[in-house]
């Protein structure tokens, strides 16, 4: 069946000035203006939050070496000050490192000049059979042509002053002593709010559980203990993957005679904490060298080729590996905060970024009030699979119910998918047209859809009967399940019928591909079928009627009483869909009322209905 052309207007919906009953909107003014303010003073105060949150990230890390030590028998503040004192010579010895590297590197650049001039000269000799390249080669010569000869007018006309200064003692402490000592007193500040962190760890968390969560501890305790393992886990996940990366290109530099090779190492294991731009950072100095080093190109070819090679190993295999779900961002929240952070607080905030995002996410999930961070931020679907479904259809896009359809019977039965997900979808069709806020097109629109979506998964039914029919049929227990692998359907002859709409049609297809899928001879007809010339030569033993609506109409019920009046003898239900809580109607000329694809199959084949366990999800034979 062709499928209809979207109208022009297909998303126009009447203007609705309430909300709907129940709805609550995750960001109020209230807490955007707070958010707003918070950054305002993030920015505005950085240099006193900038060391300050340093301090608590490298606590967050040595919290875990902190709690080995005190393990081994150690005291608390002991344990703190060996793991601090480690650290830090753990990063002074580091620091000494690259400077003797750096000062190697100094003393070798005047026995790189010959190959950087031979390089370039071969570059520029090349050049000149380019018309492009000869043309900028030309611009750049005259540009500079024209700024020596202004420089010499200059100098002709101006008079030769000699200025002599004499560097007292305050300048030179203010313009070098100071300058100098800066970095060293906010590594020192961090250091020191990581130790008192630590050794107030218990107090600080008895102030957060006060501040967060009041009495309720439980809930903010779990909060605390989500939020450190998840930082401290992605932190150790990240130092072990930097090292990973950092060791094959040391080697691999080494073995193809790149000087300094330790060196640029150890740049590549800071740098790779730098998100995005730190692989090519780190690789843009290695690149440099065997450019300068070696008098062909061979040195840069195999510099570039192993960053490359460890690059694509260590994205593609070893971090996936390590990093799993560990953090709970989105990729798109991940780039999206690290472009926040680094705006806020520069080059260390993109350092700092993806941690504080995750203290975020973690926030958001146990304060009310912040749940628009998990929202936006986290990775995990923030609507019901129904839902999303029905806001695809919505937006015009048919191929969405074959999408999730083809993903969800790979795994799962027909019945569950169509259980838990496509008619929970058609149900909030009906909803919203009865509310007036779905045209009729539209609703037309996504009844064809499910129309269609049957005719595609008709392979699927076979596919189900065939596994079942290889299954063996005795001592198989049926499973508390939408389907349990057995053709409980056999012999059967089932009519299944829309209540009122174009939508609760569409659902009475797929409850009947459902029913063939179990083994039964079933028949779907649309609700304005002339019964029973509608039925032909199917002469079922039961007919269930299918309504997607919340409440029973009064059109229901009517139409029961008629069919019980033209099928006399036969086995009359009603199906209700989405499957709620509550009491069931009670319409006279039913023989059953049911909620939920289970329940419509345990009274369709009558059939005891087993108790569903919750959580548990019907997986179909590999």
């Amino acid at each position: 069946m062709p499928e209809e052309p979207a109208a022009p207007n297909d998303l126009t919906l009447p203007f609705s000035p309430d909300p709907p009953p129940g709805a609550t909107s995750v960001a109020s003014l209230r807490t955007l203006a707070t958010i707003t303010v918070v950054c305002a003073i993030l920015y505005v105060a950085k240099d006193l939050f900038l060391p300050l949150a340093l301090g608590m990230l490298i606590a967050f890390i040595l919290t875990p070496v902190v709690n080995a030590l005190r393990h081994r028998g150690l005291r608390d503040t002991v344990a703190i000050v060996l793991t601090v004192l480690s650290a830090a010579t753990l990063v002074g010895a580091f620091v000494l490192i690259l400077a003797f590297q750096i000062s190697q590197i100094g003393s070798n650049l005047p026995q790189y000049q010959g190959n950087v001039l031979t390089k370039i000269d071969s570059l520029l000799d090349a050049g000149k059979d380019s018309r492009i390249i000869s043309h900028l080669q030309g611009l750049v010569e005259r540009i500079s042509d024209r700024l020596a000869a202004e420089s010499a007018v200059t100098d002709d006309a101006a008079m030769k002053v000699e200025v002599v200064e004499h560097t007292g003692l305050k300048d030179w402490l203010t313009g070098v002593i100071l300058p100098a000592m800066t970095p060293v007193g906010i590594f020192g500040l961090i250091f020191v709010v990581a130790i008192f962190a630590l050794l107030e760890r218990g107090a600080l968390r008895d102030r957060l559980v006060q501040l967060i969560g009041g009495t309720n501890i439980l809930a903010t305790s779990r909060l605390l203990a989500e939020a450190g393992a998840r930082v401290s886990t992605y932190l150790f996940a990240q130092l072990v993957v930097n090292v990973i990366y950092a060791v094959p290109i040391w080697l691999g530099l080494w073995l193809i005679g790149v000087p300094n090779a330790l060196f640029f190492g150890l740049v590549t294991l800071v740098m790779r904490f730098v998100p995005y731009i730190g692989s090519a950072i780190s690789a843009l100095l290695p690149l440099l060298m065997a450019f300068a080093v070696s008098p062909d190109w061979s040195l840069v070819l195999w510099t570039g080729a192993l960053f490359l090679v460890v690059e694509f190993t260590t994205s593609n295999f070893i971090e996936p590996w390590f990093y799993g779900q560990r953090t709970g961002l989105s990729p798109l929240a991940v780039i999206v905060s690290a472009m926040f952070w680094t705006w806020l607080w520069g080059p260390v905030g993109l350092i700092m970024a993806t941690p504080l995002t995750v203290c975020l996410v973690v926030v958001g999930h146990h304060v009310p009030s912040l749940r628009l961070f998990p929202i936006m931020l986290g990775d995990q679907p923030v609507l019901a699979e129904s839902a999303r479904l029905y806001d695809r259809l919505l937006a015009g896009h048919s191929f969405a119910f074959t999408e999730a359809a083809t993903a969800s019977t790979a795994q799962n039965y027909l019945a569950d998918y169509y259980d838990r997900s496509a008619i929970p979808a058609l149900a909030l069709a009906q909803a919203d047209h009865e509310a007036g806020l779905l045209s009729d097109y539209q609703t037309n629109r996504i009844a064809h859809s499910a129309w269609s979506l049957t005719e595609d998964l008709e392979a699927v039914v076979e596919d189900e009967l065939a596994s079942a029919a290889e299954a063996p049929a005795e001592g198989a227990e049926a499973a508390p399940l939408v389907s349990n692998g057995v053709l409980d359907g056999l012999g059967k002859r089932i009519a299944v019928m829309g209540a009122r709409t174009g939508l609760d049609d569409a659902a009475a297809q797929m409850l009947s591909q459902a029913l063939r899928a179990e083994g039964a001879e079933s028949r779907a007809v649309p609700h304005r079928s002339l019964m029973p010339r509608a039925l032909g030569d199917l002469d079922p033993q039961t007919l269930v009627l299918v309504s997607l609506d919340a409440s029973l109409p009064r059109s229901v019920d009517f139409q029961l009483r008629q069919l019980r009046r033209r099928l006399p003898g036969i086995r009359i239900g009603l199906a209700l869909w989405p499957p709620e809580d509550g009491p069931l109607p009670e319409p006279a000329g039913a023989d059953f009322v049911v909620r939920g694809m289970e329940a419509v199959l345990s009274a369709a084949f009558d059939r005891p209905s087993p108790t569903e366990k919750a959580g548990q999800s019907p997986a179909r034979p590999a």
